[in-house]
């Protein structure tokens, strides 16, 4: 269809399949197809194509949405999805009308839309799933609001929280990757139509009209940006591979905590698998797959800014090998993020074993620190060196057997003075649960406190969830609207 004018002859076969995009783009399928219902019906709105020649490409348009990529003759030769549509409407009512469809656009601006289309789609799934994810840690979140565990800095036992002040630091994470999604999206929804190659038409055409019609919040100002951007995918995939990053820790440390080594959680059987050749093996595989995928992602997104980076203005057949990238880093997220919502929701902490850590650990040290300042007025300097000198001098791993007398002793090689302490109110401050009841300041990990946090979370989620539902309403109102309305103009 494009060759007859310019060029002589047949694309070569190996060259035609090494530059077609064709396998990438059954994702713009159904975006394709309605931008050029939405363009059609706009020519004919402003006298550019007769209303008859448009009513029969808007039939012909409307048979092939209706039949699907099935209906269509995928060939390389055709390089891509807009010009073997271009084709099936051709082949349907001839080349004196088809060959009108494509008055006053480009591939250029057409392709810049679809992906736009398909991308907002897209990002709503993603967050739907990773959504899913915050409910399936705060469900667990709320039935180990007095599990205590130790907390860790530079892995090493640090202080006693518990295993909800955990999940619920993980599920904060990922409602901000939400939020960076949710900006995505806005910088997705702004249409390029009318930009044609890159520096628009001299045909009366109404780009707000197409911008309408296509469900998106405003068109593109630059018609040469518009073409030539894909900031809003690289912001995306910006997105994505933060998210993909938070739940790799989530899934790093659930692989640690599952280890002998850690024993503190009972990763589902079901998403586990063993040895070939060693019948003891539960290996957390889902969990390292999702470790592994946030590298693929991550790989995505550098990959797409190397092939941006040195693009000259305005479009360039480089950006056909941008979008499978960006189509990876959604699928990455959106797989993942699935998994690891089923796997938490089958996460059982083994609190005997969490109790007893945080015990090992001293992780009971600062508040120690802090009874001492708080009883004897001691600079909290010098109490830190009293009891770091009295965790130097215990036999063991825990403060277990350690009275007023240990603290006094210490105190005066420390110090050469003497701190007493009532020997119930130091069991207390060294026992980790009691430790963790005290710290119910906003964030922390007493009970209160983090059940404050999940009511918190719950509010987020909510509101995303309600403007989810909105934006997938909005989207399928707009769609089902083209349709209706190219169907009583095909009449």
């Amino acid at each position: 269809m494009l060759r007859r004018g310019r060029l002589n002859g047949e694309m070569d076969p190996l060259a035609a399949v090494y530059t077609s995009s064709m396998k990438a783009d059954a994702r713009i399928f159904y975006p394709t197809v309605q931008i050029n219902l939405a363009h059609t019906m706009m020519l004919a709105e402003r006298g550019i194509i007769p209303v008859k020649e448009a009513s029969a490409i808007l039939k012909a348009l409307l048979d092939l949405h209706g039949k699907g990529i099935v209906g269509l003759e995928l060939s390389p030769e055709l390089e891509d999805i807009h010009m073997v549509v271009e084709k099936f409407v051709t082949d349907a009512v001839g080349n004196e009308i088809g060959g009108k469809m494509h008055t006053a656009k480009s591939r250029n601006d057409q392709v810049a839309t679809a992906v736009r289309m398909a991308l907002r789609k897209e990002i709503l799934e993603v967050e739907e799933k990773i959504l899913e994810l915050v409910k399936a840690l705060l469900e667990l979140a709320e039935k180990n609001m007095n599990t205590t565990m130790p907390g860790y800095t530079h892995l090493q036992v640090a202080q006693p929280t518990t295993f909800a002040h955990w999940l619920a630091a993980h599920a904060f994470a990922i409602l901000r990757d939400a939020a960076r999604l949710e900006r995505a999206y806005d910088s997705t929804s702004s249409c390029p139509m009318g930009a044609c190659a890159l520096a628009g038409t001299s045909f009366p055409i109404d780009r707000v009209r197409v911008t309408h019609l296509l469900g998106f919040k405003r068109l593109e100002d630059n018609t040469m940006d518009a073409v030539s951007s894909r900031d809003f995918a690289l912001e995306t995939m910006g997105a994505l591979a933060i998210t993909a990053v938070n739940m790799s820790r989530l899934a790093e440390e659930l692989i640690l905590w599952g280890s002998s080594e850690f024993g503190m959680v009972s990763l589902p059987d079901e998403f586990s698998a063993t040895s070939s050749i060693m019948p003891q093996k539960k290996n957390p595989v889902v969990a390292e797959i999702a470790r592994a995928r946030s590298g693929k992602v991550i790989g995505d997104l550098v990959g797409g800014l190397a092939l941006v980076k040195s693009l000259p203005q305005s479009y360039n057949l480089d950006l056909q090998d941008f979008t499978p990238l960006l189509w990876s880093s959604v699928d990455g997220v959106k797989e993942t993020a699935a998994a690891m919502a089923k796997m938490i929701e089958k996460t059982e902490p083994n609190k005997e074993v969490m109790k007893r850590r945080a015990e090992a650990g001293f992780s009971t040290a600062t508040e120690l620190a802090d009874l001492i300042v708080r009883r004897t007025n001691l600079p909290f300097r010098d109490a830190h060196a009293v009891v770091g000198k009295l965790i130097s001098t215990v036999e063991g791993e825990s403060f277990k057997d350690v009275g007023p007398d240990d603290l006094k002793k210490t105190a005066k090689e420390v110090l050469g003075k003497e701190v007493v302490l009532d020997a119930d109110e130091l069991k207390t401050a060294l026992d980790p649960s009691e430790c963790v009841k005290v710290r119910g300041l906003p964030g922390g990990p007493a009970p209160k406190a983090v059940q404050a946090q999940a009511n918190e979370i719950k509010h987020q989620l909510k509101s995303y969830e309600k403007l989810l539902n909105a934006r997938k309403r909005m989207l399928q109102k707009s769609e089902t609207k083209l349709l209706k309305e190219a169907k009583g103009r095909a009449k």
